[in-house]
């Protein structure tokens, strides 16, 4: 229930510990992993900089292994190095000298793209081990999905039919979430069809005039939103949806029990057919969430930008793509990039389809895949883009993000944090931030 007001956070530490949930949030799994968690840090240090080569070219390894921030000397390491999300195709053994220093040799990839560096120490029992993931010319690997032909004509007639259902929007106002500097509501729209719905969270700076806005998108999961969102207190009217036609403010139990029963592999359900796909729904509920901004007194139209990351990131590029209303996005680690990369025998991106060649009626869903993929997205895009990522992304490999990113045409800039995995540093987010306000003319 929302029934009084909560006194307004120090904007500073506001922002620290909502970045500090959205990296928790958006990779347990990678934090629990990481070097900084373990008691030995294995590290395999390449020998440029910038962990980059060009095609053809060897990288020198130096491996080593930090206990208790001394190098080990006379410890065996483990390394194996392979295609990017694929095999290793070498598996070999080095020991460290008096200094704690190893060295091995990488042959230098045949192909744009990159390759998985691991190094793994057992000690008293347990294996310690990191990755470093070295790009050969990453700006010039190319996707393998292919674009339909009537890819723009498919969604331009889904966007046309879904324009006919009217909006309908109701929204509710949360005083518990509100404070004296925004206000939150909670939206339920109706979308693509008679029945269908998009939930969100609004959030509302208590300023004088037209605002710009943003359509904050979320990662792969079945969850609850609240409000208010830190991007409000930057000046932006936010409006963070859910892609599930399903209510935000529910138990936590609900989505534990939805997540488990019928959204359990949402990201393959319908995939037989490009007009059942799950994702037809989400992503006009997008182009929806864009028409309530543009309704609102209190938007700006003509400054409304998209922002996500992961499934998110993906839907920051679709519905730009889709919508020449969004005058910016920002897409960090998009998913759903070059969805057919396994079959190609190379790394695909989130959820990492097409693994398996037995797959029954493989090649129609990779087919109805193509009309989903955010490559295809990227390369009708015409609104500038922020992106970011790392080149450690275990769930949406470089190679995949690399593959969308090299084809937009429409302005780019592109921050890499190469020691990143599945999130971001602050200073990525905080440059992003920047960037959209000088899109906006915000500063």
């Amino acid at each position: 229930m929302c029934l009084h007001k909560k006194s307004v956070k120090n904007l500073t530490m506001n922002r620290i510990i909502t970045t500090l949930l959205a990296v928790l949030a958006l990779s347990l799994t990678a934090v629990a992993q990481s070097s900084s968690h373990q008691y030995i840090t294995v590290v395999a240090e390449p020998d440029h900089a910038d962990w980059t080569y060009h095609v053809g070219e060897r990288a020198q390894i130096t491996a080593y292994a930090i206990k208790e921030n001394v190098r080990m000397p006379n410890t065996e390491i483990t390394y194996s190095y392979g295609p990017d999300k694929l095999d290793a195709v070498y598996t070999g053994k080095v020991t460290t000298d008096r200094n704690g220093m190893a060295h091995f040799t990488v042959p230098g990839a045949k192909a744009p793209g990159f390759t998985s560096v691991r190094v793994k120490v057992n000690y008293d029992g347990r294996d310690y081990s990191s990755m470093t993931n070295i790009a050969f010319d990453p700006y010039n690997i190319q996707p393998t999905t292919v674009m339909p032909a009537d890819f723009e004509q498919f969604w331009s007639d889904a966007k046309a039919k879904a324009a006919q259902v009217p909006i309908q929007p109701q929204v509710r106002y949360c005083a518990e979430q509100s404070n004296d500097r925004v206000d939150v509501y909670y939206v339920r729209l109706q979308s693509y069809r008679k029945g269908n719905y998009v939930y969100g969270v609004l959030t509302v700076p208590k300023t004088e005039g037209r605002k710009p806005a943003i359509l904050r998108l979320p990662g792969a999961a079945v969850r609850s939103f609240k409000g208010p969102n830190e991007l409000a207190y930057e000046g932006f009217v936010v409006l963070e949806i859910g892609v599930h036609g399903i209510p935000v403010d529910q138990s936590e139990e609900i989505y534990r029990q939805l997540e488990a029963g019928a959204l359990a592999g949402y990201t393959t359900q319908g995939i037989d057919n490009r007009d059942t796909y799950y994702y037809k729904r989400s992503i006009l509920g997008c182009v929806r969430a864009v028409d309530y901004l543009c309704s609102r007194d209190d938007v700006d139209a003509s400054r409304i930008a998209t922002y996500g990351g992961s499934q998110g990131g993906m839907l920051s590029i679709m519905t730009a793509a889709l919508d020449n209303r969004v005058g910016a996005l920002f897409a960090y680690f998009p998913a759903f990039c070059e969805l057919t990369g396994y079959y190609n025998g190379r790394g695909g991106g989130w959820p990492h389809l097409f693994r398996n060649p037995d797959e029954p009626n493989l090649k129609a869903r990779m087919e109805v895949s193509r009309y989903y993929d955010t490559v295809n997205f990227a390369r009708i895009l015409k609104t500038p883009g922020f992106y970011a990522w790392g080149f450690n992304d275990p769930a949406c490999c470089p190679t995949s993000t690399f593959s969308a990113y090299n084809v937009i045409t429409a302005p780019k800039q592109l921050q890499v944090g190469r020691d990143t995995g599945h999130w971001l540093y602050p200073w990525q987010v905080d440059n992003a931030i920047a960037w959209l306000k000088t899109q906006f003319h915000m500063q």
